[in-house]
């Protein structure tokens, strides 16, 4: 079907078997013509004028017919449920099928139809799965005549985002150890100590510009970030490894999903616990700093949504600034959550993080979540991918797809 004909048939509505009555009329009413006789060319005319009248009857809504999607959250966790009720200003148009459907994306069950009884109060529920930022809408009301000659789409409602989350598990807070400063809304330091002490450091890739400490900058001559951070305070550091060729399957059950959920629960566990929190990956990009002293729910959304959208990394090897970056910002437990680990990355990662503070890794068994890899590789995880970690004193747990991120978390407490 050509341009013009796709778009003569899209204003007009006619369907294609309104198309070949037309074609069938005008051939029939030609030949009578030609002919001379009259019982054809009324034959025609009849085929003709069918389409016609079925166009004339079947009207698109009018302008009083307003429909209002309402979504019962606007940012829910993986596995939740998602109400939609549409609330109906006017009526639908009468005497003629209708349909309502609602576009979205796969992640939220794709497209949503609404018929017969369901048209009276338009309500469904999705089940939420994938991560993400994602899009539901537009709404269409179609209109059928009842011979199928005329289908009219009109669109009724625009477009809503929806943000999935990991979901959070609970997990087991001892084995952050006991020497977080405070709980819930934290510890503001010793007695006579400012709470708005900051120190400079020389700024790395991935720091907020807002962070950025412009007198110090030219006091020094290079740029200077405000860590914001008191010496007193002790913090929780997450790094994680979202490199796509050492992850396997697909969302949303993917190792990545899991690696992320297990992340998710790690960090409103430091912060409900009043731990300051910092995430990065390999890559040596900053996903999130947080205190519990802004506020633990304010900065639990921000760590979920930095989590729901990041995307994976192509990188092959760690980023060379890593265990600069997590020497200076970390004060506190330090815990790697890594895919397949190859040797040679195995040796780099061991290497970052302060030997003072508790270092943690949960690598997990990426063969277990199926062949299908998102980028070229895959190594999985031996012995001696293990071996360094476990020769510079770092905690290792390999986490099983069965096994849960609350069991694998208080795997951490006696693995060696």
């Amino acid at each position: 079907m050509s341009a013009l004909a796709r778009r003569l048939r899209a204003r007009s509505g006619l369907t294609g078997r309104a198309w070949a009555f037309v074609a069938s009329g005008a051939g029939i009413a030609l030949v009578g013509l030609v002919a001379s006789v009259a019982p054809l060319v009324q034959l025609g005319a009849l085929l003709l004028l069918l389409p016609l009248a079925a166009a004339l009857l079947t009207r698109p809504p009018g302008a009083g017919l307003v429909l209002e999607r309402r979504l019962s959250a606007r940012e829910l966790s993986c596995g939740d449920h998602l109400d939609v009720t549409v609330k109906v200003r006017g009526r639908f148009p009468r005497g003629r099928s209708v349909l309502l459907e609602d576009l979205a994306d796969p992640a939220l069950g794709a497209a949503h139809r609404l018929a017969g009884r369901a048209m009276a109060r338009p309500h469904y529920r999705v089940r939420v799965r994938a991560r993400g930022l994602h899009q539901l809408g537009p709404m269409r009301l179609h209109v059928v005549d009842p011979f199928g000659m005329v289908h009219r789409v009109v669109t009724v409602a625009g477009r809503e985002e929806v943000l999935v989350t990991p979901r959070v598990t609970p997990l087991d807070p001892v084995v952050l150890g006991g020497s977080s400063v405070g709980r819930g809304t934290g510890h503001v330091g010793p007695l006579g100590a400012a709470t708005d002490d900051v120190i400079p450091r020389d700024y790395h890739p991935g720091d907020e510009v807002r962070r950025i400490d412009w007198k110090a900058s030219a006091r020094t001559g290079s740029l200077m970030v405000r860590s914001e951070e008191s010496p007193w305070r002790a913090a929780v550091t997450l790094v994680l490894d979202l490199r796509a060729a050492n992850h396997r399957g697909e969302a949303p059950d993917s190792s990545v999903d899991t690696m992320l959920e297990l992340a998710a629960s790690i960090g409103c566990l430091a912060l409900a616990a009043g731990w300051d929190c910092t995430v990065r990956t390999t890559d040596d990009l900053g996903l999130f700093t947080g205190s519990p002293m802004s506020g633990v729910e304010a900065e639990r959304r921000e760590l979920l949504r930095a989590l729901a959208t990041v995307p994976l990394s192509r990188a092959q090897a760690p980023a060379a600034g890593l265990a600069r970056s997590v020497d200076t910002t970390s004060s506190g437990p330090l815990v790697l959550l890594l895919g397949s680990v190859p040797p040679a990355s195995a040796r780099l990662l061991a290497a970052i993080g302060p030997h003072r503070s508790p270092r943690m890794c949960v690598t997990l068994a990426t063969e277990q979540w199926g062949s299908v890899g998102h980028g070229p590789g895959g190594a999985v995880t031996t012995s001696e991918s293990l071996a360094p970690f476990r020769a510079a004193g770092w905690r290792v747990v390999r986490m099983e797809r069965d096994t849960g991120p609350a069991a694998a978390w208080a795997g951490l407490v006696g693995a060696p």
